[in-house]
């Protein structure tokens, strides 16, 4: 039976499939917290406050690019 050293040596591997599961967890999870906190229930209210609607949707690109690179920009060694 591996040993849990093994195991997570294993799952953090960039050659393994695993560690693209992780990566994609993380990107998800990150995306979800993202699309709760901009969300408005107001949406009238929303396109009043031009620069924040603005500032929200840059942060959300330059996290969407930053969180793509963490998913497919290694290439393994």
């Amino acid at each position: 039976m591996p040993s849990i050293q093994v195991i997570v040596q294993s799952a953090f591997d960039i050659t393994n499939i695993w560690w693209l599961i992780i990566k994609a967890s993380i990107w998800f999870a990150i995306a979800i917290i993202i699309i709760i906190k901009t969300d408005s229930p107001h949406p009238e209210k929303a396109f009043k406050n031009l620069r924040s609607t603005l500032g929200f949707f840059l942060m959300f690109i330059f996290l969407s690019v930053g969180l793509l690179y963490l998913l497919f920009g290694q290439v393994p060694a």
